[in-house]
């Protein structure tokens, strides 16, 4: 039998000097929405090692859980349209087929 080997997908925060990937080596709470991080860049000619805070900014989807203390926003996820949903059509010349059917009798 087969393990099916799940990755889970960590924000990749880049050093600042070198730009090379920053590992999170340790974290701390500083409020119950803003932590910490202290990161290490992981090139070896670099060696940098910085702190950074990440923080929840606001609700997607409320809680079913919610705290009284805990207030956020409510706001949409920023939805970037694919690049496919608008796509011009191959046969329209700025507009020419338009122009075209416009002339025409009906």
């Amino acid at each position: 039998m087969t393990t099916k080997r799940t990755l889970i997908r960590l924000p990749a925060i880049a050093c600042p000097h070198c730009e090379a990937k920053a590992i999170v080596r340790d974290s701390t709470e500083i409020t119950p929405m803003v932590r910490e991080l202290r990161l290490s860049c992981t090139n070896d000619d670099c060696k940098h090692t910085f702190v950074a805070q990440l923080s929840v900014i606001r609700t997607i989807r409320p809680s079913d859980m919610a705290r009284e203390d805990v207030r956020l926003p409510l706001g949409a996820w920023l939805r970037r349209p694919a690049k496919d949903d608008h796509p011009n059509p191959a046969n329209d010349d700025h507009g020419l087929a338009a122009a075209i059917a416009a002339t025409m009798p009906t």
